[in-house]
């Protein structure tokens, strides 16, 4: 499925994983990746868009009665999110489809267009997320399982609508507080900071952006820093739609650091991957697990 599968080897030197070893470096060196996505995710994630394009036009009580608050599933109100200030929030709605709540029984969970596809697109994208992990640990803590994220990881597409909105940003410069995010778009806005301000993203048809966030900095030490990122206003008629993944680990594990140092000293990984969502107005990782989000 992928033109450029990162190979696991099992108990191999990790010189032998050349493909990870090039993401990895280019993580260091520039401070985020592109991986290439073959045809076939490709297809689905085209699909995915097109869907998403019929939920969002819907009106606006019928794609509100497509979510599940309290577990932080489904369609989210321009709004309720934020990027640094609660009084500047994200001007985007948002639908989001978690791997831990695949047991919920209610009836527009397994009936949903936009959520069914969701679902498929999380799972053409797991793979290669876990190979990319275990080719870290490979490199910097030989023998030593990639952690688990697949049940704390979700998926989300965002739907913008630039020329609605007056503010150059319709969301501010921040950092996502997740081990990584994948991310591409149908349309510009997205900025990265590249160490020399800010510079529109650069994302071929056939790649995905790897941003790395502060959880992947306490693993290596430091050595990968997180990306602050940011979107523009194009201010186009022309709906802007994006597809995140984010990847969380999963709080039912003991997360070592690859590398430690000064910079992760005393800090524990998993309490600070429950608590970061705070810092963007959503639930700790358990609350929206437990159904105590809102």
């Amino acid at each position: 499925m992928y033109a450029n599968p990162i190979e696991r080897v099992v108990d191999a030197n990790p010189v032998d994983n050349p493909i990870g070893l090039s993401l990895i470096d280019e993580l260091i060196t520039r401070g985020h990746a592109k991986i290439r996505i073959g045809r076939d995710i490709r297809r689905q994630i085209a699909h995915t868009f097109e869907i998403a394009r019929g939920f969002y036009a819907r009106p606006l009580p019928e794609k509100r009665s497509f979510a599940l608050p309290a577990f932080v599933e489904g369609y989210r109100d321009i709004g309720l999110e934020y990027s640094m200030r609660p009084d500047r929030p994200d001007l985007t709605e948002s639908f989001s489809v978690w791997n831990r709540n695949r047991a919920r029984t209610e009836e527009w969970v397994t009936t949903c267009p936009i959520h069914i596809e969701m679902r498929r697109t999380i799972d053409a994208l797991t793979m290669p997320i876990d190979e990319l992990f275990q080719s870290m640990a490979d490199r910097w803590a030989p023998g030593v399982d990639g952690p688990r994220v697949k049940t704390a990881s979700y998926l989300q597409i965002n739907y913008y609508e630039p020329a609605q909105h007056s503010r150059d940003m319709l969301q501010d410069g921040h950092e996502d507080g997740h081990l990584l995010t994948l991310v591409t778009a149908t349309g510009p806005g997205l900025e990265i900071d590249t160490g020399d301000g800010y510079q529109p993203a650069e994302v071929a048809e056939d790649e995905m952006l790897i941003m790395p966030g502060s959880l992947l900095t306490l693993m290596t030490g430091g050595k990968i820093s997180p990306l602050y990122h940011r979107v523009r206003n194009s201010f186009r008629k022309e709906a802007r739609y994006s597809m995140m993944y984010f990847v969380n680990p999963e709080s039912d594990q003991e997360l070592e650091p690859w590398i430690r140092n000064e910079s992760n000293a005393g800090i524990d990984i998993i309490e600070q991957a429950n608590a970061l969502p705070q810092k963007f107005g959503l639930p700790t990782l358990v609350d929206g697990t437990t159904g105590r989000g809102r």
